[in-house]
């Protein structure tokens, strides 16, 4: 089934055209990876989809419903949660603080429950200001963020900058548990290993367009396009 659905997308900044018709389809419980170097407008892409930026010409439809003009709380609110690159947390308040801004109903403290069952250190960390938190900690708490928005689909730009490799392989743990679980997930990463190893589809972005797109296992048979794309070779 298709949650979410990019159609002939065009966005600006400014005079300087961004996204050149941009077209992608992501499916119910699938991990799709969006790829590229650095400027080819994936951020760009993510911050289409939840109306942070508005395109001026094509169409987003997420669930059947057109949203490509709609205000970005009301996106949100539909099922879309989003982790930005930079992960934008309020760092003067403590966790607990953090998470309850994206509560629909900030009394209730078992909508945390899950949330600490995934980060355990989240709990331990509750009364701790967002700026005294490690970079990996400060990741893990933008992620529950989002999640305790109870989102259909989870868009995650760059989720593994700049983290130790053994936070990483916990991100990669908990994506995948994630998903298991039935989350839809958008992922914009720059380590082509990371998003290979999660993802079941691929689409490729070069200058604002899609160049590439189809299965994980098709894609490591196709050595030059990663290479030509990405730098990467498998």
């Amino acid at each position: 089934m298709e949650l979410l659905s990019l159609k002939d997308i065009h966005t600006y900044y400014g005079k300087s055209h961004i996204l050149q018709g941009v077209s992608l389809e992501v499916n119910k419980g699938e991990i799709v990876a969006l790829l590229g170097r650095n400027g080819v407008g994936k951020t760009t892409t993510l911050n289409t989809i939840i109306g942070l930026l508005k395109p001026r010409r094509g169409e987003i439809f997420f669930q059947e419903r057109d949203i490509t003009s709609m205000p970005a709380f009301k996106i949100a609110r539909l099922g879309i949660g989003y982790v930005p690159q930079g992960k934008h947390l309020f760092p003067d308040l403590n966790t607990l603080e953090n998470l309850k801004t994206g509560m629909s109903n900030k009394r209730d403290m078992t909508e945390l429950e899950s949330a600490f069952e995934l980060f355990p250190i989240l709990k331990k960390r509750i009364k701790q200001t967002a700026k005294t938190l490690s970079g990996g900690e400060q990741q893990m708490l933008a992620i529950a963020r989002a999640l305790v928005t109870k989102p259909d689909m989870l868009m995650l730009d760059e989720p593994t900058t700049g983290l130790m490799p053994s936070i990483v392989s916990r991100m990669e743990e908990v994506i995948k548990k994630l998903n298991r679980e039935g989350m839809t997930i958008l992922l914009v990463e720059e380590k082509v290993p990371f998003s290979l190893a999660l993802a079941h589809r691929v689409y490729i972005m070069d200058k604002g367009q899609i160049e590439y797109s189809g299965g994980v296992e098709k894609l490591r048979q196709e050595k030059e396009i990663l290479f030509r794309h990405l730098g990467a070779r498998t």
